[in-house]
């Protein structure tokens, strides 16, 4: 039970060992100052573009194939994964995103329910996906790796301004070897038709 002695409270406090207070946990809100609402806005939830028919059959004959060879070394378990896996891309390609309200305040950026500490974000930069500009923020906690704020009819230069006030700015952001690989996959196998 905690007690209402001062001294007892200091005397617990610098013991090592014991339980600290939640207080020494929370961020210094005070060091923020005031906190203010600076912009919010609604747009989708992800990027998203309405795939046409020869995404889907590509998609179709590669799953077949894959899922045929496995068949033939007797691999049941991937085809269960590459059967899910094609039903999860079929579906995020199909069924367009709900739209979300994304708020950036001094404190941190809410994303629908979710709400990110400055201190738990690591720097931005923008970026193109599926037709749509996206601000993208990677963090320090290991789920979400990256936040992705789809921009939809804002101002790409008024975020910019506003988040370049809490965090660094990337001009070229660094690509992992795994993203490089997948681009260039991409680019050289796309999986729609580009020649409309």
């Amino acid at each position: 039970m905690p007690s209402d002695n001062p001294k007892e409270v200091e005397s617990q406090k610098d013991k090592p060992g014991q339980a600290t207070f939640p207080e020494e946990f929370t961020p210094k809100i005070n060091e923020a100052g005031e906190i203010k609402m600076l912009l919010s806005w609604r747009a989708p939830s992800r990027p998203f573009k309405k795939k046409d028919r020869s995404y889907y059959t590509t998609i179709a004959i590669l799953v077949v194939l894959v899922c045929l060879i496995a068949f033939l070394f007797r691999e049941f378990l991937l085809i269960g994964v590459l059967l899910a896996l094609a039903f999860v891309s079929y579906v995020l390609a199909f069924v367009p995103p709900h739209d979300v309200e994304y708020k950036i305040s001094t404190q941190g950026i809410t994303i629908g329910e979710d709400f990110y500490f400055w201190h738990l974000l690591d720097a931005f930069w923008f970026k193109n996906k599926e037709g749509n500009k996206i601000l993208i923020i990677p963090t320090r906690i290991r789920f979400p790796g990256q936040l992705m704020l789809v921009l939809g009819s804002e101002d790409e230069e008024k975020i910019k301004k506003i988040v370049a006030r809490f965090l660094p700015f990337v001009e070229v952001p660094i690509k992992s070897w795994m993203e490089k690989w997948t681009e260039g996959l991409q680019k050289n196998f796309p999986l729609e038709n580009i020649h409309k």
